[in-house]
């Protein structure tokens, strides 16, 4: 104890854990002012504002704003508190939402990394899959487009207007194996790979090819698709799933981004 019997400010920010350039802050604002001020323009507490503090403490660890906090020091009331705390809930509630969509999003880039690392130097495998999800679009209108880039746009347009998370990784699909063979840079419709889609794409046995290369280079990947399936005796059913395992998230060059292109084999 100190000065008539008050805490300095350096003792009152040990006991309630405030830092001392907060609680000079909280003063300046007039939030938290303290209970004198020494010639030296030392501030001093008394015990009692502890209560105070910890109020304000809580407040802000609640997530209510300083602008909320003012009036509430001088004026608050059961049923303000009710309100504000009500308010504060439903804040958390959306932002716990936003963080675990996000750590989801992360989760998909973390697989499919490593997926990427894990076939880093293969062409072609057959794959044994389980199943996913994804969000699909609808169907792709080209109308003699050049790329894919406008179809692509309408994707992500309206999946934005729908009120949809568009930072899952984008692929495409191909209906059937015919619709792929004739220009593998123009699926059929656009999808997110998103773990709460309600598309399920069926697991069993698939032809995944690899190509490097940046967004709509495919180079010869149909025709040594093919080739290996007529080597190994594979009938393709399709549909196909294009999708990027390393891209700008993982690579600063867009030739070595990669690619797989997943057909379906009838067993």
């Amino acid at each position: 104890m100190s000065k008539k019997g008050m805490l300095s400010i350096g003792e009152f920010s040990k006991i309630t854990r405030i830092p001392r350039s907060k609680l000079i802050y909280y003063d300046d604002l007039g939030l938290f002012p303290s209970a004198y001020r020494g010639e030296n323009n030392y501030r001093y507490y008394t015990l009692n504002q502890i209560i105070l503090a910890s109020f304000i403490n809580d407040m802000a660890s609640f997530g209510v704003s300083l602008k909320e906090l003012l009036p509430l020091v001088q004026n608050r009331t059961p049923e303000i508190m009710l309100e504000v705390l009500e308010k504060s809930i439903k804040e958390h509630h959306e932002r716990a939402l936003q963080l675990k969509e996000t750590q989801s999003v992360m989760e998909v880039l973390v697989d499919l990394m490593k997926q990427g690392l894990a076939v880093a130097d293969k062409d072609f495998e057959i794959i044994d899959a389980k199943p996913y999800r994804l969000i699909i679009g609808s169907e792709n209108v080209y109308q003699d487009a050049p790329t894919f880039y406008p179809a692509w746009m309408t994707f992500i347009n309206s999946a934005k207007k729908a009120g949809l998370n568009i930072k899952f990784p984008i692929g495409g699909i191909f209906n059937d194996l015919d619709r792929f063979i004739a220009d593998p840079n123009m699926p059929s419709r656009f999808y997110f790979v998103n773990p709460r889609g309600k598309n399920l794409v069926e697991g069993g046995k698939w032809l995944a090819g690899y190509v490097r290369g940046f967004y709509g280079v495919t180079g010869d990947l149909v025709t040594r698709l093919l080739e290996f399936a007529e080597e190994n005796k594979l009938k393709l059913t399709g549909p196909v799933y294009n999708t990027f395992l390393l891209d700008e998230m993982s690579l600063v060059d867009p030739d070595q981004y990669m690619m797989r292109a997943t057909i379906k084999i009838e067993e």
